[in-house]
């Protein structure tokens, strides 16, 4: 079973904005982006999806509904 962390840009009020996803993780899968959203503000990026544990602690905490966490069929 895998883990695929999506994170939808035009939602996000973005880490410096929120960062709660960030705070919340216990895996510290998340990092600042590098690039700017539209709206001038760095997303996070989930940049250690392997770490993910799926405990859905950020999409659930998001106050944005900009993250969604999808268990995955990982193919041999």
């Amino acid at each position: 079973m895998g883990i695929k962390i999506s994170v939808d840009e035009h939602l996000c009020k973005g880490t410096d904005g929120c960062g709660l996803c960030m705070h919340v993780c216990p895996k510290n899968v998340y990092d600042k982006s590098e690039h700017l959203t539209k709206w001038g503000v760095k997303a996070p990026d989930p940049v250690r999806i392997a770490d993910c544990n799926g405990c859905n602690m950020c999409m659930i905490y998001c106050p944005d509904l900009a993250i969604v966490i999808e268990k995955t069929e990982e193919s041999i």
